[in-house]
């Protein structure tokens, strides 16, 4: 190893010159934070005392890594003995005089980072006293745009994240003006794009009904061109929502292709950096004039639910607010006028949205992305495989990667790709499986309890398939925990179009939610914490099914209308009223009771379907009445 004064550079409180803050400074430093909260280390970055070694790929810049490092310590507390390390290839024995250096860092230290490129670049004394040894991840669209939120635009974010490994560094590298840095990811991009490289809607897996209105929107756009049909006989807008992650922007770019015809993408932050109400409003203007220049075109607003609804704006804001969205209607009911220009916003929060903007004419057409299926996984592999393991089966790496996002998928065959430059060959099905999520195996215990609380969902649900209008179709449970994943098990329904919805509707989907903590209790004497503690649950959705019963919909006792609140504005309201609470609360008991009724009359069904499900894993809408109507 080099002398130490070469090899660890170390940094302690007080700081004399800050680093400069430029954006491979803020790259590092999100990659840093992400890796310790993803670790279980979130105290860390409240000042905790700890040892930890990082692992950083090589397409991030040492210089990042120094910087960051020096920025996030003297962020973190005020407290001495903070140090970073940064480890280099050992050359030669160790002296006496480095280890007895790096030994004192070590004790002394309340904070101390280490940095290496490979896990054999750590001392031995280094890695018996840390904490953990982390590997940070590749840097992605979603670091550089948390670092550039500022500094640069969208697109160039973009440009940034489809360099290949290790030109990122070239770019930004220190001494460079940012203007300059901007001008040269400028090249890679531009405002308007006609898809190339991009593959059409046809050659895509998992996009339902959203590709099959893309696929009839083409064929429309071409009679359009021809004079056979008129544009008011076009779909001219429309609302893509779903998890973050489903592919919502390359299913706009996919269409561009398909349809042959360039993407003009903006966004309301984007309008908002051009100053003022008055420049907003311009550039918004400008925005529909240029689609309409290079009309048939595309107009895509990403992050579409930041424009709000009128209904709910307030405080000082809010004319600004409504006179946004008001600017924003008069250009959309003038697409009637500008022929050739599709709208297209794309959200996750498709609720927040104010419903004047998805009337027909305007965003009329709502398509919503779901997670992919198991074909459709296989399909996206396939996708982004290309011609590499051509004849591979996917069907186990799919399965593996139920819950999973179009963009976990594209990320892990990049990984696999990787994996095998790294070892000199052509790409094997280890690769993948080797880049899957890390999986928990789920104790016995926990196991029961899963298959017991969606066991409950279904027999409850299926009892009770009258009154809630929603028939159980099918049930999953898995031994496995996943990154990919959330929860240990889910229930779907079909739901009755149309139903006539009463309190006794209500009443039976919230016992049908309770009913999963029902099947817990019953079966194996208290139920756990696996109901709640998250946004989605049933505990969550239980609760604001009762609020709104009683705050809403005149089916609580009292006819008073107190609004149609969201789900954040019920649970505040409930925070607040310590009456309304109460009346919550004691709907929700009255349909937990009701739930454990039910189920143990049925306790013999409801231990067969528990059971069933230990071993297949899955149940059918058949096979759920089979194992109830038979007992």
């Amino acid at each position: 190893m080099k002398r130490l004064k070469d090899t660890l550079r170390s940094r302690r409180y007080p700081r004399r010159q800050a680093p400069q803050k430029n954006a491979g400074t803020l790259i590092a430093r999100r990659l840093i934070v992400r890796a310790l909260r993803k670790a279980g280390m979130s105290h860390v970055l409240k000042g905790g005392s700890a040892t930890v070694g990082f692992l950083f790929p090589r397409s991030v810049a040492t210089a990042w890594i120094h910087d960051a490092a020096i920025a996030l310590l003297d962020d973190l507390t005020p407290r001495k003995h903070l140090y970073h390390l940064m480890f280099e290839a050992k050359k030669g024995k160790n002296s006496n005089d480095n280890a007895e250096k790096l030994g004192a860092r070590l004790v002394e230290s309340h904070l101390l980072f280490g940095f290496a490129t490979d896990q054999s670049h750590f001392p031995d004394a280094f890695l018996s006293v840390a904490d953990r040894v982390i590997a940070l991840e590749n840097v992605d669209l979603g670091a550089i745009e948390i670092a550039f939120r500022v500094i640069m635009s969208a697109e160039t974010a973009e440009a940034a994240a489809k360099l290949p490994d290790g030109l990122l560094s070239a770019v930004i590298k220190p001494g460079r003006r940012l203007q300059d840095v901007i001008d040269i990811l400028g090249r890679q991009t531009s405002s308007a794009t006609t898809g190339t490289g991009v593959p059409t809607i046809n050659t895509l897996s998992g996009y339902g009904e959203a590709a099959e209105w893309g696929q009839a929107l083409a064929t429309d756009l071409v009679e359009y061109g021809a004079g056979r049909i008129a544009w008011a006989d076009i779909d001219r807008g429309a609302l893509i929502s779903g998890p973050s992650g489903t592919g919502k922007t390359f299913f706009v770019q996919s269409l561009a292709a398909t349809c042959k015809i360039p993407i003009y993408a903006h966004s309301l932050a984007r309008w908002q950096a051009k100053g003022h109400l008055g420049n907003l409003l311009a550039a918004m203007r400008t925005a529909f004039d240029q689609a309409t220049e290079n009309a048939p075109s595309i107009l895509f607003l990403d992050e579409f639910d930041a424009f709000g609804s009128r209904d709910r704006f307030s405080g000082d804001n809010e004319q600004y607010c409504v006179e946004v969205v008001n600017g924003l209607l008069e250009c959309l009911d003038g697409v009637e006028k500008r022929p050739g220009v599709v709208v297209i916003g794309a959200t996750n929060l498709p609720e927040r949205i104010d419903p004047a903007l998805l009337r027909p004419g305007r965003l009329g057409r709502h398509l919503r992305i779901a997670l992919p299926d198991l074909e459709a996984r296989k399909g996206i592999l396939r996708h982004h495989l290309g011609e590499a393991i051509p004849r591979a089966d996917l069907s186990e790496v799919a399965a593996r990667l139920e819950g999973a996002t179009g963009a976990a998928i594209e990320q892990i065959v990049r990984d696999a790709r990787r994996r095998s430059r790294s070892k000199a060959r052509k790409m094997v099905v280890s690769d993948l499986t080797a880049s899957l999520p890390a999986r928990a195996q789920l104790s016995e215990e926990a196991f029961a309890r899963t298959c017991a609380h969606e066991a409950g969902h279904a027999l409850a649900g299926y009892v009770l398939r009258v009154e809630a209008g929603a028939t159980p179709a099918k049930v999953k449970v898995f031994r496995e925990l996943s990154e990919t994943r959330a929860g240990s098990g889910y229930t779907t329904f079909h739901r009755i179009p149309g139903l006539d919805r009463s309190r006794r509707t209500y009443d039976a989907a919230i016992t049908t939610l309770l009913a999963g903590l029902a099947a817990e209790k019953v079966l194996l004497g208290e139920h756990g914490d696996s109901g709640g503690g998250a946004r989605g649950s049933d505990l969550h959705q239980a609760t604001i099914l009762a609020a709104g019963v009683v705050v809403s919909f005149g089916l609580g006792g009292a006819l008073v209308y107190q609004g149609c609140d969201t789900p954040e504005q019920l649970l505040e309201r409930i925070r607040a009223d310590r009456h309304l609470r109460r009346q919550v609360d004691a709907m929700l008991g009255q349909c937990f009771d009701r739930a454990e009724a039910i189920l143990l009359e049925r306790k013999n069904a409801l231990q067969a379907i528990a059971e069933k499900l230990k071993v297949a894993f899955e149940m059918n809408s058949a096979e759920l009445a089979d194992h109830i109507e038979l007992d």
